[in-house]
């Protein structure tokens, strides 16, 4: 009976160990003895902070404790503003779905007579699996939110993109946050 269990435990710590994803960069810190001395920016002055490479861009330190980013800009192509999430998490902060239900009138009159398509994203961190997964998780909880607001379910179709589709390419915490994100087209 302990071989078996020995066994079992064997392969379940295989399974996490084969499932572990790569660690991403240490994160800015955010306390009030280095504030001004490592680029730390607060949500008042983020604008005045934008960093570019021609290609991708993105709020120089704008990332909180979580991961999360906290610019106010980017919109999808269809011009839905872009819903950022924490590393690793699927669940919209406050401010994101405040961000998401000022999109809600002009979603509800694409989808009176078309769909939308929500494409969840993901940093570079992660196994390609996992990255799908949470892409998709990331979907599915604005799609949620969005089928409380009142649009019909039938109108929204889900994807997710993982990692494969960044925004910032630009190796950097903040651009990292950027690629957090899911995005509303219309199909």
């Amino acid at each position: 009976m302990r071989k078996i269990a020995l066994i079992a435990l064997s392969g379940f710590a295989l399974f996490f160990v084969g499932c572990s994803k790569k660690m991403p960069v240490a994160l800015p810190s955010h306390n009030s003895t280095n504030a001004g001395l490592s680029g730390d920016v607060t949500p008042n002055n983020i604008d005045s902070n934008l960093v570019t490479d021609g290609k991708s861009s993105y709020q120089k330190g704008a990332v909180n404790d979580n991961g999360k980013y906290l610019g106010n800009d980017g919109l999808s192509k269809s011009g839905y503003k872009m819903l950022y999430f924490a590393s690793d998490s699927y669940t919209l902060d406050d401010d994101q779905i405040k961000r998401l239900m000022s999109d809600i009138p002009k979603l509800k009159a694409q989808t009176t007579s078309g769909k939308v398509l929500i494409e969840g994203n993901c940093d570079e961190f992660g196994t390609d699996e996992y990255n799908h997964a949470l892409g998709l998780k990331r979907a599915k909880a604005v799609k949620s939110l969005l089928i409380s607001a009142g649009i019909d379910s039938a109108k929204i179709d889900t994807v997710s993109y993982g990692e494969s589709n960044p925004t910032c390419t630009i190796n950097k915490p903040a651009c990292h946050a950027k690629n957090r994100r899911v995005e509303i087209n219309k199909l």
